[in-house]
């Protein structure tokens, strides 16, 4: 939804996306370029498990190459304009991208760990699946401690943290905040005319039984994460 609207706002996103209409009617607005590459990378890695991931890696040095070569490429077709991807996985990449261009923003979009667990179990029905529910966890203790040790180690570079939750409760709010920390527009009543509150994932009822401490772990880390919402 979010990628969507900052296409729209003239922040080009790609121009080959990533298709499942089925999680989304309007698209993820992910660019194939960038979401092929990380996950052939994590693939390679995680013995062709591409995003529910939850360990430290090392870089290959094909993906060091290719990933260079793909920033530049993009760099030089924007050629000056405003432009960015969104993909998951760029989140257990952030230092290396981070090497390639210290200038790069980063915009993150937190949501709360039952709400990621609830979206998951709904996209691949597992809902009944202690075994991945677990998998959803650890990746989201993983993902979330990788920004959170990102801003710590890198203070005065731009990111911005936005809670999906209150997000949708203020989007005005926080899109002046965005516009004043990055220097560009973002337009609150574009945001209100593409807005469709039916892509958003409904709660539905998920047992954790076993992995509470889990889940109490993940909370953990959400709450980390606070002090450094926008």
């Amino acid at each position: 939804m979010f990628a969507r609207y900052m296409h729209e706002s003239g922040i080009e996103m790609g121009s080959d996306f990533y298709v499942d209409e089925t999680a989304n009617k309007y698209g993820h607005f992910e660019d194939l370029d960038f979401l092929n590459l990380q996950r052939k990378e994590l693939a390679r890695l995680f013995r062709s498990e591409d995003y529910l991931v939850y360990k430290d890696f090392t870089t290959g040095e094909d993906f060091v190459r290719d990933s260079k070569q793909l920033f530049q490429t993009k760099k030089v077709i924007n050629d000056g304009d405003h432009w960015g991807w969104k993909d998951p996985r760029t989140t257990v990449f952030l230092e290396h991208w981070h090497q390639i261009d210290p200038n790069i923003n980063y915009i993150f979009m937190v949501r709360e760990p039952e709400a990621v667990v609830n979206s998951l179990c709904r996209l691949l029905k597992t809902r009944h699946d202690p075994i991945q529910k677990r998998k959803y966890l650890l990746t989201y203790i993983y993902y979330n401690s990788r920004i959170l040790r990102f801003i710590k180690e890198n203070r005065n570079q731009q990111t911005a943290i936005l809670s999906f939750e209150e997000f949708t409760v203020d989007p005005e709010q926080k899109l002046r905040s965005l516009s004043k920390k990055f220097n560009f527009s973002f337009d609150p009543v574009l945001y209100a005319d593409l807005l469709d509150r039916d892509v958003i994932s409904a709660n539905q009822s998920i047992a954790y039984l076993f992995l509470r401490n889990l889940l109490k772990k993940a909370k953990n880390v959400h709450d980390r994460l606070k002090p450094y919402f926008v």
